[in-house]
């Protein structure tokens, strides 16, 4: 993936980042980031980063321009071609068998009392500890729970779900031999 053509210094903030900025507390790095340099090269992931809402959307929907087609983004070696390595109407066709039924109202008039519900109970589960880590403990069991709710799969384990898909990352990151995961300009 082509970096920066003018070199260093140009994009200050971003060449000062490190893989551990992003893993411990990114937010306050990405608030810099999204008010000082919204399109930023980050050496540590060698790619670009776009911090900013609008600019996030103009990148996603130009496949003119950017594309998900990136060798470093190995999960199309490990599962074959789908909406997540592909562009434009290719990429269309892929993810509209799983649209139907999850419009915004539809998923909303559906699922937001059993996600308030199950938030709920999640956040129950923490209290008593006094602290605890949200991705563990909250975000990954509430999306597991909410995806096998919404597909009719009902009370799913989310713990086994998501040793299943730990293990997919894992097969996926071994293809790759490094992170990957990204949109980037066509050449």
């Amino acid at each position: 993936m082509p970096g920066p053509a003018a070199g260093r210094g140009v994009f200050p903030l971003g060449e000062t980042v490190a893989l551990a900025d992003l893993e411990a507390d990114p937010h306050p790095l990405l608030a810099r980031l999204r008010e000082h340099e919204p399109v930023s090269w980050l050496p540590a992931l060698s790619g670009w980063l776009v911090t900013r809402r609008d600019l996030a959307l103009r990148v996603l929907r130009d496949t003119a321009a950017f594309t998900v087609d990136d060798p470093r983004f190995s999960t199309a070696r490990v599962v074959g071609p789908s909406m997540l390595s592909l562009d434009g109407a290719e990429h269309g066709r892929h993810r509209a068998p799983f649209t139907r039924g999850f419009s915004h109202a539809e998923v909303r008039s559906r699922l937001a009392s059993y996600v308030e519900a199950e938030a709920g109970r999640l956040v129950a589960a923490l209290r008593p500890l006094g602290a605890g880590d949200l991705r563990p403990g909250l975000a990954g069991p509430l999306a597991v729970a909410v995806v096998a709710e919404a597909l009719g799969l009902g009370r799913t384990d989310p713990g086994t779900i998501l040793e299943w898909y730990g293990a997919i990352v894992a097969a996926v990151s071994a293809q790759a031999g490094a992170p990957g995961g990204a949109l980037r300009a066509r050449r």
